[in-house]
C-alpha cells in the first residue's frame, strides 16, 4: 500500500476512536437544537431574533429577558424519550407546530414517551402540542404528577420512581429522586454516557431554589444521595468525565469556574460543602434582590448557589 495511503487509514482509526464531530445548532421555529452526544438532543426555546438570557443597557437596565428552559431528546433504536416540555411559548405563533416537527423529524416514528424533571410550568408548558396525539405516552414522576394526570384523563401515562429504567433500545436512562426544588424532582442518568439532565434539583448556575424549611430538609438528604449513587460502581458513572445538564442552560453564565465545560463532579461537591455551611450557620450569602421573600438570599460555596430565605437558614442553623 502506498505510504500516503496508510497514514491515511492510521489517521482515520484514530479520528473513529477519539475525534468528535461538531454539529452546529439548527433552529426551528422558536427553538434551538444542539447535539451533546449520539442520538441525544438539546432543544431550547430561544433563537436568534429572541435569545436566552439578560440584556442590559449602559445604565444597568435590563432591556431583554428570556428565561430558555430546556428538553432533552433521546433516540434509541426502538423508542425515543422527551425530558421536559419547556416554556409555554408565547412569543411565537409557530411554537407547537415546530416542536412536534423537530421531534418527528429526529425519532423517524418510533414511539415517543414524554417524562419530566418535575412539575414547575416552565418544564411542562408545551404539552398542549403533544395532548392530542394519541401515540405519545407519558411517564410522570408520582410524587409530583399524582394530582396533575387527573386534569388529562385520556393521557396514556403511567407513574415512575427512582430507579426507573427506560430501555429505549441500545440506551438506557434511569431516573434518580432528588427532592428539594419541589417534592418529586428528578434527574435522568444516561447509563453509560455520563451525561446527568437534572431539570431545576441541582440549579443550573442561578443555583437551586430552595422554597421553605422542609425543602431543605430534603435537598439535605437528596443531594448526597445522588453523590453516593453516581460514585456507585454499579452505575457505571465515569464521575471525572460527568457532564450535567440543567433546566436552564443560559444560567451557566453565573458560573465562571465552569470555563466554558459543564458543571460536573466539582459542582455536585460544591453543592455539598454549601449545605454543609447552611447548617453550620457559615455559609457565604448576599441578598438576592430577586423581589420575593421566601428567595431572599444567594448562599454561595465556589461554584454552587442555593436560593433560600435568610430567616428560615438562620433558624435551621441553629
Amino acid at each position: 500500500m502506498h505510504m500516503k495511503n496508510i497514514l491515511f487509514c492510521i489517521m482515520a482509526v484514530f479520528c473513529l476512536a477519539g475525534c468528535k464531530t461538531t454539529v452546529a445548532d439548527v433552529e426551528v421555529g422558536p427553538y434551538t437544537i444542539s447535539v451533546i452526544d449520539e442520538n441525544v438532543y438539546h432543544i431550547q426555546d430561544f433563537n436568534s431574533t429572541y435569545p436566552a438570557g439578560e440584556t442590559f443597557d449602559a445604565d444597568g437596565n435590563k432591556t431583554h429577558f428570556n428565561n430558555c428552559s430546556d428538553m432533552y431528546l433521546i433516540v434509541g433504536k426502538k423508542e425515543a424519550l422527551l425530558v421536559d416540555l419547556s416554556n409555554n411559548i408565547k412569543w411565537a405563533d409557530n411554537a407547537a407546530e415546530s416542536l412536534r416537527q423537530l421531534v418527528s423529524e429526529r425519532i423517524e416514528g418510533k414511539p415517543l414517551t414524554i417524562t419530566f424533571t418535575h412539575n414547575h410550568g416552565d418544564h411542562t408548558g408545551m404539552l398542549h402540542a403533544f395532548i392530542d396525539d394519541k401515540e405519545v405516552s407519558y411517564a410522570m414522576p408520582e410524587t409530583d404528577f399524582s394530582r396533575l394526570v387527573g386534569r388529562f384523563p385520556d393521557l396514556n401515562y403511567s407513574f415512575i420512581n427512582e430507579g426507573y429504567v427506560f430501555d429505549l433500545g441500545g440506551i438506557e436512562v434511569e431516573t434518580i429522586e432528588v427532592p428539594g426544588h419541589t417534592d418529586g424532582s428528578v434527574v435522568f442518568n444516561i447509563n453509560g454516557r455520563d451525561i446527568l439532565l437534572t431539570g431545576d434539583a441541582i440549579g443550573s448556575g442561578h443555583g437551586v431554589w430552595i422554597f421553605n424549611t422542609e425543602a431543605f430538609r430534603k435537598y439535605e438528604s437528596a443531594v448526597p444521595h445522588l453523590i453516593s449513587w453516581l460514585k456507585d460502581p454499579a452505575n457505571n458513572v465515569d464521575i471525572d468525565n460527568l457532564r450535567i445538564y440543567g433546566g436552564h442552560y443560559w444560567q451557566r453564565d453565573w458560573l465562571p469556574e465552569l470555563e466554558g465545560k459543564e458543571m460536573g463532579m466539582e459542582y455536585l461537591n460544591d453543592m455539598q460543602e454549601l449545605i454543609n455551611e447552611i447548617i453550620s450557620g457559615t455559609a457565604a450569602k448576599e441578598p438576592s434582590n430577586l423581589g420575593r421573600p421566601d428567595l431572599d438570599t444567594y448562599f454561595r460555596h465556589g461554584s454552587a448557589i442555593v436560593v433560600w430565605n435568610a430567616a428560615q437558614a438562620e433558624e435551621y442553623s441553629r
